[in-house]
């Protein structure tokens, strides 16, 4: 076969997504949106949990030649694999009439034969790394291989890191999915050798974009394939927990706007609103519960955490991805007075939860509401409690003040701007028009997290103080929007204008 035409299994995958998504890599890669930070740091951990679970294998063999060099990596293996007794061989290269293949991990087993072992940074099995391994198998097993065991390795949620030594046999843990992977071996061929055909072929397949394009993995080319499409006004994805037996019964009817679905569809409360609010341009408010913005002692605060969370623990008493809050924004508003704002932000890369907590309880004083939107900061707070045990009295006096204005707005207003989300990215923009994050260089918390851990692992002190700068400003407008978002909700609630 011809070499630009070897099918890899990240290539099969991609295949199993879309078949355009395959022709693309194979023909117009080019396409291909770049890469992100967030998706980066991806890689990055996915990279440092497969290192550290080849340590659970002493003695093993790491096939040095990347995957650029893949003859010569298959050419090491096979080497190894005729000259050695090596109990691991680490990042084999096998192949089969043009498929190929890089395992995790090769184990040999005391009884004889191997077990083909799949590294996942995550903490369980998912339908997709079943397929990788399958296809892994079948390669595998067509090259000779006596495989005898095969299974995913995924990291242990509930391992608890003592802070000392990171014990890799309770990190992570081994899924049995041999005879799983040995009946779809047959399917996953045959989807192979269709993959292999396809690629040939001179002529991108016909595929429109939907739900596949992000499922289980955001396709690199929906922006290509999304270019000119005209998209409905109001699709019927606006619908929040639309479930799927509605969805299909929209989709034989061929409706595909929210304002086409008859009145007498079975709809939730929450959607008849939205609906509604479509049908009879306008927005939709109910009074009562929205006074519950004004009702909430003063004087009122706003609290955001921003968190990271590490796939392989940092500090004593953690788990695999427990979210660390290293950085906290409190906006206060008293009456007649601007609102006051104060910050903290873990700038060393020691275990952030004591400080945070201590500097926490000073900001919040001890009386007046807290603003938050949604519930993460009670989940934050509850783990602080367990984690800081000698401030959990203050720090559970601080949630039992928790206002969460997320579950107001669910139930006491609509948009038709807010286009079925509630984020609060979304109805900040809307309820206080000319406002919003498109000025920051941080807007988003996965990539807060994401550039926090470049802060505090980078040694250039420039950077460091340029990334905690940017951290501060977004995680500041955060609570400055929630500030001005109950602002207008007051508002709204002693008008009678539903307009």
């Amino acid at each position: 076969m011809n070499e630009t035409h070897r099918l890899s299994k990240s290539k099969f995958l991609s295949g199993s997504q879309c078949h355009l998504r395959l022709w693309n890599d194979f023909h117009a890669a080019k396409l291909a949106d770049t890469a992100s930070d967030s998706q980066l740091a991806v890689f990055k951990s996915g990279h440092e949990v497969g290192e550290l679970a080849c340590e659970r294998y002493p003695g093993g063999h790491l096939i040095e030649h990347d995957h650029l060099h893949f003859d010569e990596a298959l050419t090491e293996t096979n080497m190894v694999l005729e000259g050695s007794n090596v109990p691991a061989l680490f990042e084999p290269a096998i192949e089969h009439e043009g498929l190929i293949a890089r395992v995790d991990i090769l184990e040999r087993l005391p009884a004889g034969g191997w077990r083909v072992i799949e590294v996942k940074s995550t903490t369980r099995v998912k339908p997709v790394h079943e397929l990788d391994l399958a296809f892994q198998l079948y390669i595998a097993s067509k090259s000779g291989l006596d495989l005898r065991e095969a299974g995913i390795l995924t990291l242990n949620r509930e391992y608890v890191y003592d802070g000392k030594k990171l014990d890799l046999n309770e990190l992570f843990r081994f899924h049995d999915r041999f005879e799983q992977a040995v009946e779809s071996i047959d399917i996953t061929a045959e989807q192979a050798r269709e993959m292999q055909e396809l690629i040939k072929s001179e002529e991108a397949p016909d595929v429109e974009i939907g739900d596949h394009c992000f499922h289980p993995y955001d396709c690199p080319y929906y922006t290509d394939c999304s270019y000119g499409v005209e998209f409905p006004e109001y699709p019927i994805g606006e619908l929040p927990n639309l479930s799927k037996k509605r969805r299909e019964e929209l989709d034989a009817e061929n409706i595909i706007r929210v304002h086409e679905i008859p009145e007498d569809f079975p709809l939730s409360e929450r959607q008849q609103i939205i609906r509604r609010a479509i049908l009879e341009e306008r927005v939709i408010v109910n009074h009562e519960v929205l006074s519950a913005v004004d009702s909430i002692e003063r004087p009122i605060r706003h609290l955001d955490f921003e968190t990271f969370a590490p796939a392989i623990p940092r500090f004593k008493g953690t788990s695999p991805f427990d979210a660390i809050p290293f950085l906290f924004s409190v906006h206060t508003e008293r009456e007649g007075q601007l609102p006051s704002h104060t910050d903290y932000l873990h700038e060393s890369n020691d275990d952030p939860r004591i400080k945070i907590a201590d500097a926490l309880i000073e900001a919040v004083g001890e009386s007046g509401a807290i603003c938050t939107y949604g519930a993460y900061e009670q989940r934050i707070l509850s783990d602080l409690i367990e984690a800081v045990p000698k401030r959990a009295k203050k720090l559970g006096e601080i949630s039992d003040r928790l206002f969460d204005m997320l579950k107001v707005i669910r139930r006491a207003y609509y948009h038709p701007d807010l286009h079925g989300s509630f984020s609060l990215k979304s109805v900040f923009p809307v309820l206080c028009p000319d406002s919003g994050y498109d000025d920051l260089d941080i807007a988003d918390g996965q990539f807060a997290a994401v550039q926090y851990m470049n802060a505090i692992d980078s040694e250039d002190s420039k950077r460091r103080k340029q990334i905690f700068s940017q951290l501060r400003e977004y995680c500041e407008r955060d609570t400055l929007a929630t500030f001005k978002v109950r602002q207008a909700l007051s508002r709204i609630a002693q008008s009678e204008d539903t307009e």
